[in-house]
């Protein structure tokens, strides 16, 4: 009976970084976290594939040198390739104009990230996720925040959260993880919380700047694609008949609205 019970316990601590009901399909394409623990969620698209199964075997093949912790097929299956306590070589190098919270050094972004690919079988990652990927994705996404509560259930940000490989790689993985259902997603996790507004980038470089016009100083800037997260809109400039400017979120500066293709319109001023 002892003997059971360490077994058991064995078999808890060796398998509760793992997604129950997950298809497993191991890779040897992982490190060590280190002293290090998740912060962040990355959403990836495979550009490529026809399912997860499919993506899980190629992340064995040596040729391949990538794995995610997850991926999520077009028909809702879900396959784990690498336990969620080591860190999976998924995000490739930090590029110029990638967010601040990202070191080209040390820690490595695999180190404190848990990454998710969903197939789309267009290279250009062009591809909607399907209603059942969106549903996988979502519950995936709960229940892993509830395994690492270091990752927050909002948008990412310096503290941790969630957001797409562009993140991080803004010049070769721009359209990493292409149309994703974000508005659905932060709905899904925070149903009972503030909502938020958010919109993508259109512009090919969109300024930061102090003030709502195009004289202010400029104190940063974002590619395209990139996905920001508002605080406030305020009338100011207009850009091309459109007055309208969004604050950033984190206090950073204002951005032109027309540059902005908001998709998540809650709270009603967004």
């Amino acid at each position: 009976m002892k003997f059971l019970l360490l077994l058991c316990m064995f078999v808890t601590i060796a398998y509760g970084q793992r997604e129950p009901g997950a298809i497993w399909i191991p890779s040897p394409h992982f490190g060590s976290r280190g002293s290090y623990s998740a912060k962040w969620l990355v959403v990836h698209g495979t550009a490529g594939g026809s399912s997860a199964e499919a993506i899980g075997e190629w992340f064995q093949n040596p040729a391949s040198q990538a794995a995610t912790h997850y991926v999520i097929g077009q028909n809702g299956a879900v396959v784990q390739c690498v336990d969620e306590s080591e860190s999976a070589w998924g995000n490739g190098r930090v590029e110029a104009g990638a967010d601040d919270w990202w070191s080209a050094s040390s820690p490595s972004p695999n180190q404190v990230t848990i990454s998710i690919e969903h197939v789309k079988p267009s290279t250009d990652n062009s591809d909607l996720i399907t209603a059942a990927q969106a549903a996988a994705s979502f519950n995936l996404i709960k229940n892993i925040i509830a395994r690492h509560p270091g990752i927050r259930m909002a948008y990412a940000n310096t503290a941790g959260g969630i957001t797409g490989h562009f993140s991080m790689s803004p010049q070769s993985r721009e359209r990493c993880p292409g149309p994703y259902p974000w508005e659905q997603l932060f709905n899904d996790l925070n149903g009972s919380g503030q909502p938020t507004c958010m919109g993508t980038v259109t512009a090919d470089t969109l300024n930061i700047r102090t003030a709502p016009n195009s004289g202010s100083i400029i104190v940063g800037s974002v590619p395209m694609h990139r996905v920001l997260n508002m605080r406030a809109k305020v009338a100011g400039e207009s850009i091309n008949g459109n007055p309208d400017w969004y604050q950033l979120h984190d206090g950073s500066g204002y951005v032109s609205g027309y540059y902005i293709n908001v998709h998540i319109s809650q709270p009603a001023w967004c």
